[in-house]
């Protein structure tokens, strides 16, 4: 009975330590280590942050620095980040679940990932997916934050590009030139020669002839080609010239754009090639759609359902058959593109924020959107056309100026944050080590 009553208060005692100790465990974490206004950053806050921090440099193929070093620099910056999020908070900014789950696949996409495998690549480094996704939430909503105060108010002049260009030369782009090939093939079995092989040459002249007095390339790929490509018009697509076999550079080596090769004899028979395009290798081809759109903005005497059905109605009149331009110049509140029928322009795939992309991803030409929403309103949006343009030397100054563009940007931030830390109550409850 004594040994039993012994190894029951042993087991109570030892339950109790476990209880205490699970406590003192939870307290260190809740452990409040900076107030900041009215809001508080704890140790739990913080060690988010460092995992996060650690998932970071992992990903990136890099060793994460030791958490004694990152710890302080951590703790400044979720300071700013309080304050920035308390006046996003006050201004109205937010970000739904839907802009979270797009730019989670942007990122899974990016790192040729499917969100599924992206939640597991992140919570085998340790970081829970909800603290991830929270994050990503924060990070949506600071961008906004600093492109309505610091973003409208960034310019770049041409004579600050022409400068950074000078300043930052880069080597001279030995690339390949880039070719659009299309061919038609006249295929003879090895084991054909003679004259049943000249009879094939023959034909393969008689229809060159025939293309150069206007005859249709299409229409001869279709009747004669033998290649695989023969369903796309005979067109080998977009290659480098390394891409290419040598043989193909020969017949071409003359061959302006739009005009036709030699006949020509391979190992698989006879060939006529049309050079459909050429590019030269500092060429960079950016996809672009033509967009047009219609916006009408909440109010408070307008709330957000009654616009959303309103614009569903428009839409409804589009589908219809009304003119999209016609009901843009009556219905739209976009007054810099109202007179031009909703006109976007031509703007670079991936141009628009991530709730406007995310709503033209899906679309065909001239297929009209569902209602969707974005910082600015609601919207419905139309694509009208879709082209490929050659940037070419253009890239380069693009670059530069959002180089110089993300500069200035970073700088006014710290002057923009520094003052917000100076006019802010932060008080230090424990001592970080740096």
């Amino acid at each position: 009975m004594k040994n039993r009553l012994k190894a029951s208060v042993l087991a109570i005692l030892t339950l109790l330590s476990l209880l205490v100790s699970g406590v003192y465990a939870q307290e260190a974490l809740n452990k409040v280590l900076v107030v900041v206004n009215e809001s508080v950053i704890t140790q739990a806050d913080l060690e988010k942050r460092i995992n996060l921090l650690e998932l970071e440099y992992r990903s990136a193929g890099q060793q994460p620095p030791t958490r004694r070093d990152v710890a302080a620099r951590l703790l400044e910056d979720m300071i700013v980040d309080s304050l920035l999020l308390e006046l996003a908070r006050r201004n109205g900014f937010a970000v739904d679940s839907g802009q979270v789950d797009f730019a989670l696949s942007v990122i899974a996409q990016q790192n040729g990932l499917n969100v599924n495998q992206l939640r597991t690549v992140i919570e085998q480094n340790g970081v829970s997916f909800s603290d991830y996704r929270e994050d990503l939430r924060r990070q949506l909503i600071l961008r906004q934050l600093i492109n309505s105060r610091i973003g409208r108010t960034i310019s770049v002049s041409d004579q600050e590009v022409d400068e950074y260009l000078a300043q930052n030369p880069v080597a001279a782009n030995v690339a390949d030139r880039k070719l659009e090939v299309a061919q038609i093939l006249f295929a003879v079995p090895a084991d054909v020669a003679g004259e049943e092989r000249l009879e094939v040459r023959r034909l393969a002249e008689d229809v060159r002839q025939r293309l150069l007095e206007g005859w249709s390339f299409e229409a001869a790929v279709a009747e004669y080609s033998s290649d695989e490509q023969a369903a796309n018009g005979g067109s080998l697509g977009l290659r480098t010239a390394s891409q290419l076999p040598e043989i193909f550079l020969s017949a071409l080596k003359n061959v302006s754009v739009g005009g036709l090769s030699e006949v020509f004899e391979s190992p698989r028979g006879f060939h006529i090639l049309k050079l459909v395009r050429e590019l030269s290798g500092s060429s960079a081809l950016i996809a672009q759609r033509e967009v047009r759109h219609i916006l009408v903005r909440q109010t408070a005497l307008l709330p957000k359902e009654q616009v959303r059905a309103r614009l569903d109605r428009i839409r409804d009149r589009i589908m219809a058959g009304e003119d999209f331009g016609e009901v843009a110049k009556l219905q739209s509140e976009d007054a810099g593109t109202r007179a031009l029928g909703g006109s976007l322009g031509w703007v670079d795939v991936g141009g628009f924020p991530p709730e406007f992309e995310q709503a033209l991803r899906p679309l065909t030409v001239n297929e009209v959107s569902p209602v969707f929403e974005t910082g600015a309103g609601l919207h419905i949006a139309q694509i009208t056309g879709e082209r490929e343009v050659d940037v070419g030397e253009n890239l380069r100054r693009r670059q530069a100026e959002q180089a110089i563009r993300g500069k200035k940007t970073q700088e006014a931030l710290e002057q923009w944050t520094q003052s917000l830390r100076e006019d802010a109550y932060v008080q230090y409850r424990v001592a970080i080590e740096g």
